[in-house]
């Protein structure tokens, strides 16, 4: 794994190939290793980077989680490596960090791909609708200030492993190895995911101040037992040119429940 230093914080991330540079956001409660099951399919024509999201994985705690902050951060990391163009691709949270990364900085994207997220500012409001508590509630829980942190303490493995269990439609996608892997990246660190939820609101005015319509060709996916076509809904709001693709037999975990279909939409979509 490489490191940057970006405004006093180290970025990590994993990077393989060459070609046009991919840039992959992971969502939570994971870090760059959701993406294990992709990387070696898309660089073999590709220059891949996996990065881990400020305050999460390898990478170091920053101050603000908003989106346009990391995005921000993320826009800085790209001039670092000297990368004028790019596409990006987002999964949950990495979705919330890429749509605002498209609003503020799409001149240096060719294409983006959001992958199942309820995007700040843009989701419809019925998603979070009490009826939908079962799948909404951390939305809630997270951004509430110490609580969180008090109550997983100690529990950390237990409390990520639910959301592998419940939100995923393929439940041998995500192992007993895969959660060990993820715990040990968020013990002790679960505040810096929380944060993100927190600055939720502030993410969400960001995207609403957009106005305009994005030009690149955007691609929504959802996983038919998750957000499905509500991806799409969202991202039209924003952008022209949107192709949306639900995938079957799949639930939030896109990227690691159905990979060989991620990688050929991804594969497809740079072609654009």
């Amino acid at each position: 794994m490489k490191e940057i230093n970006i405004d006093h914080s180290k970025i990590a991330y994993y990077e393989q190939g060459k070609g046009e540079t991919i840039i992959l956001l992971h969502g939570w409660p994971q870090t760059s290793y959701v993406w294990r099951k992709n990387f070696s399919e898309l660089s073999k024509h590709n220059r891949v980077i996996a990065v881990d999201l400020p305050g999460l994985g390898k990478s170091e705690k920053v101050e603000k989680y908003d989106t346009k902050s990391i995005a921000t951060l993320i826009d800085k990391f790209t001039d670092s490596l000297k990368i004028d163009k790019f596409h990006l691709v987002g999964h949950d949270i990495g979705s919330w960090v890429a749509v605002t990364y498209a609003i503020f900085f799409e001149r240096k994207l060719s294409t983006l791909t959001v992958i199942d997220a309820s995007i700040p500012g843009l989701m419809d409001a019925a998603v979070f609708r009490p009826e939908n508590a079962n799948k909404v509630w951390q939305f809630y829980f997270h951004a509430v200030d110490a609580i969180p942190e008090f109550l997983t303490d100690g529990k950390e493995k237990e409390y990520i492993s639910w959301y592998f269990t419940k939100k995923s439609f393929i439940k041998t996608a995500i192992n007993k190895d895969d959660l060990q892997t993820y715990y040990n990246d968020y013990k002790g660190t679960m505040k810096n995911g929380f944060d993100y939820y927190r600055a939720f609101g502030e993410s969400a005015k960001q995207n609403q101040s957009f106005s305009g319509k994005l030009s690149i060709p955007v691609l929504a996916i959802g996983g038919r037992y998750a957000l499905a076509e509500r991806v799409g809904d969202a991202i039209r709001k924003i952008a022209d040119h949107v192709q949306v693709e639900t995938i079957e037999e799949c639930g939030h975990y896109v990227p690691e429940e159905q990979p060989e279909q991620i990688n050929k939409l991804i594969l497809t979509q740079i072609k654009k």
